[in-house]
């Protein structure tokens, strides 16, 4: 070993802080191995954070939930509204119940032309007395979604012979709110439907 080398040595040893404690025994040295190996205490370290998530992550939930209210909304609104109401005007049953068959004239085009209210319509419901029409095509004038119309006995009445029922369609004509009988007004047969499609052609 070179001088220098010996020289660096004493150096070192005279800096070391531990030079003047007494060497530790093998024996403590294996006890002290054995008591690390077996410490079972969980370790202290630092637990990382989680990351944040992407802002439209967080909200993509919510957004969701959202559209999803919106449309429930949307169905179950009208639903629950019943829609739109529909509009019900009221005519009067046709005048001069008791007429005879015979004293009606035969019916032409030009009698149904000159109604002021023409349509076609099924009997939706019968209340007591009342006769609820729905409309279902309207020929001339201006007639509601709806018509109510007092039942008139086909055996006391020139209703046309043809008492309203529920279910049935029917071709309807009236002027100055009342229901013309005398045939203008029955039932939806192919007769009666040629004479209206003559005098409302087109």
């Amino acid at each position: 070993m070179h001088d220098d080398d010996r020289a660096l040595q004493d150096q070192l040893r005279a800096a070391d802080p531990a030079r003047t404690l007494p060497p530790a025994s093998p024996t403590w040295l294996d006890h002290r191995m054995e008591q690390i190996m077996t410490d079972q205490t969980p370790s202290t370290g630092t637990v990382t954070p989680e990351a944040p998530r992407p802002f439209f992550r967080r909200w993509m939930p919510v957004v969701g939930v959202a559209v999803g209210l919106a449309i429930a909304a949307a169905i179950v609104v009208p639903l629950t509204l019943g829609g739109p109401k529909p509009t019900v005007e009221a005519l009067q049953p046709p005048l001069g119940g008791g007429l005879a068959s015979g004293s009606c004239l035969a019916l032409e085009p030009a009698t149904v032309a000159a109604q002021e209210q023409a349509f076609a319509a099924t009997v939706l419901q019968i209340q007591g007395d009342t006769v609820v029409l729905e409309v279902t095509e309207r020929f001339t004038g201006d007639v509601a979604d709806r018509v109510e119309v007092t039942q008139v006995d086909a055996m006391t009445s020139d209703f046309s012979g043809v008492p309203f029922a529920v279910g049935q369609s029917y071709l309807v004509g009236a002027l100055d709110g009342t229901i013309t009988g005398c045939g203008v007004t029955g039932a939806d047969s192919a007769e009666l439907r040629a004479v209206y499609d003559t005098a409302f052609p087109g």
